[in-house]
């Protein structure tokens, strides 16, 4: 590899650091290796076919602008996934999915000196979370907000009002209007949105306060790696010296006693001393089946208020917002058309809108609307069955494999990784049993798929690129079925 391509490529690197949001980059780009740069090309190498989609989706435009800003010149910018080595699933088993030791690499001091930290889920060096370095005005180890989710760029709506004007409110007057406030909705609806709003609101009203954004699966993460580093006193330090705790997705806290007590010890600390919590969950309090009930009760002692999904105007209302923040210019009837055919899933129809953009672009024109009809199909009156079948598609189609890869025989390491994910998230989703899963991954033995689970289980907890991974493809799963 040239001196001029490693040059450029750390160039556009710099560049997009500053455009992007830190768990973005980190998540998406920071992995990427340049491979080599001709005229009129440049190829890089991403670690995995997740990587590589994800990027090709959200910011292959990006870097291509980028490019040509600093070259003056347009640049094709292509992305391969790195070359698979054959090997033995047993010997696999040894070493961490991304190729790397199991051993977590040392911290990356990083050259993002914004006010938010790095995300435990993103922050590329594999720090822990109890061992993330001190960024300013934020405490060590905190999942970074999302700068792109703000007040201003939410639409409001009936669908949504008490939910928008109770979180406007928390931020305004912490600890004073609504304590706790919890937010409920299906999955792809704004509840994140407004919780990141909230924190963004809060930070940017007062730099030097501590304000805490964390999912509840990393909660439940950092508690163990607490546990096990003999650091309790210093995780429980962390989070109830805050000025306002945002939680969210509590609904994965449910089967798991050990962190609902400590975050029953940790709402009672903040909820005393007048700070703000602010939860979100994919249903209500009361729909809880597998939560402390005393735990429960205090998600009701202040506001719940549920998101409900947009209707038509403002599902328009919606599109044109973000092909604006976009710089996209789509016609009305485009957008009218895309919001009759997604009607329940916010995130749904910001895809639908890239993937209408996408299909003119490589038209080289203006998109039809006859074009439109072809390619988006209306959503389903009812949401389709979620089933380990339905699991491997999700896979498959992010991983770039076949159904018959994930059955079959093969040990590349490209396919082995992609096989123990959807036998994770197929036990974790459904409530197939480990010999009916040995059935349906090509009739593999239960102790064979057992070991799949608990080694993506495991790892998780220690690799922030899986963990993140991981979570978009529920998600996803998530937004197109029904358990």
């Amino acid at each position: 590899m040239s001196e001029q391509t490693v040059h450029l490529w750390q160039e556009i690197k710099k560049n997009l650091e500053k455009e992007l949001p830190e768990a973005s980059f980190e998540t998406w780009v920071n992995n990427l290796e340049p491979v080599d740069l001709q005229d009129g090309r440049i190829e890089l190498s991403a670690p995995s076919g997740f990587i590589k989609r994800g990027l090709e989706e959200r910011y292959l435009d990006l870097i291509k602008s980028t490019v040509k800003q600093l070259t003056g010149e347009e640049k094709e910018v292509s992305v391969q996934v790195a070359e698979p080595e054959e090997r033995d699933e047993a010997t696999e088993s040894e070493e961490n999915l991304d190729g790397t030791s199991l051993q977590p690499p040392p911290v990356s001091s990083g050259g993002n000196s914004t006010e938010e930290p790095s995300s435990p889920a993103s922050s590329g060096g594999g720090s822990t979370p109890l061992e993330g370095q001190e960024r300013t005005g934020n405490t060590a180890g905190q999942m970074a907000l999302n700068r792109e989710y703000t007040f201003d760029n939410f639409v409001k709506s009936k669908s949504n009002q008490l939910a928008s004007a109770a979180s406007r409110a928390v931020a305004e007057s912490p600890a004073e209007s609504y304590n706790p406030l919890f937010l409920y909705s299906k999955v792809g609806l704004g509840k994140t949105h407004l919780l990141h709003s909230i924190g963004n609101y809060l930070k940017k009203q007062n730099p030097a306060g501590q304000v805490i954004y964390t999912s509840s699966e990393r909660f439940a993460i950092e508690m163990i790696q607490a546990i096990r580093q003999n650091k309790n006193d210093e995780f429980r330090n962390k989070y109830r010296s805050v000025q306002a705790f945002l939680l969210d997705d509590v609904q994965f806290l449910e089967n798991k006693e050990g962190t609902q007590e400590e975050l029953f010890h940790t709402f009672n600390e903040l909820y005393g001393n007048d700070k703000q919590i602010v939860l979100t969950s994919d249903r209500s309090p009361q729909e809880f089946s597998d939560l402390q009930d005393r735990l429960v009760s205090r998600f009701r002692w202040g506001l719940v208020a549920d998101i409900q999904p947009p209707n038509f105007e403002t599902r328009v209302a919606i599109l044109r917002k973000k092909a604006a923040q976009k710089g996209l210019k789509v016609d009305d009837e485009v957008l009218e058309l895309i919001a009759t055919r997604v009607s329940t899933n916010v995130r749904a129809l910001e895809g639908a809108l890239i993937k209408a953009v996408a299909h003119a672009n490589l038209a080289g024109g203006k998109l039809k609307i006859e074009e439109v009809r072809s390619f988006l199909p209306d959503e389903s009156s009812e949401p389709k069955e979620l089933t380990v079948g339905s699991i491997k598609e999700v896979v498959t189609s992010n991983y770039d494999l076949s159904i018959e890869d994930l059955e079959g025989k093969s040990r590349k390491k490209e396919i082995a990784r992609a096989r123990h994910i959807a036998i994770y998230l197929s036990r974790e989703l459904t409530d197939s049993s480990f010999p009916a899963l040995g059935k349906k991954f090509g009739s593999r033995d239960h102790s064979t798929v057992m070991h799949s689970h608990k080694k993506i289980d495991s790892m998780i907890e220690d690799t922030p690129l899986l963990y993140e991974e991981i979570k978009e493809l529920k998600e996803e799963i998530r937004s197109s079925y029904e358990a």
